[in-house]
């Protein structure tokens, strides 16, 4: 019983963590001035919603007794949110700084993310669970990595890369 009860304490944890990243996410992109910074963040909210929700019919199961759902993953959108040919570089209304600290932070939340899911896969014994949880963890290295890969390009060559 009492695993089960850490258990679901750690799954309320991460439903946190991943509604605060979604309310974060659509914020940014609310105030992004640039399409492709609008796009990435908006794909990164819907990213962290659908985490959220996968994470909270999991609570719901094993509040209930049905055990383990099953999480196959979520993608980002193929199709962009924006035209194509759009301007990459940084608005005048943007500033480099402000930009890059927020990316700057984002990509810290998302690897304490990796690593919470990568502890909660060693931690659980059962096999649906250790599967959720390392492909959360999969997909918060991916988020991680696209975040870097723009703080970097915004950084040295003051253009937005997403989508490219």
């Amino acid at each position: 019983m009492e695993k089960v009860k850490s258990e679901l304490e750690a799954i309320k944890i991460a439903m946190d963590a991943e509604m605060k990243a979604h309310e974060k996410y659509a914020q940014a992109a609310q105030q992004s001035t640039n399409p492709k910074g609008r796009d990435m963040f908006s794909q990164l909210a819907a990213f962290e919603l659908s985490h959220y929700n996968n994470l909270k019919a999991l609570f719901d199961s094993l509040t209930n007794g049905k055990g383990w759902t099953t999480y196959t993953g979520t993608k980002f959108s193929e199709t962009p949110q924006f035209m194509e040919g759009e301007a990459s570089s940084l608005e005048a209304s943007e500033t480099k700084d402000d930009v890059l600290s927020f990316l700057s932070k984002a990509i810290e939340g998302e690897k304490k993310a990796c690593e919470y899911y990568t502890k909660l896969e060693e931690e659980t014994d059962d096999p649906a669970g250790k599967e959720m949880f390392k492909k959360l963890a999969e997909e918060e290295k991916l988020h991680t990595k696209i975040l870097n890969d723009q703080w970097y390009s915004l950084n040295n060559k003051g253009v937005w890369i997403w989508g490219d």
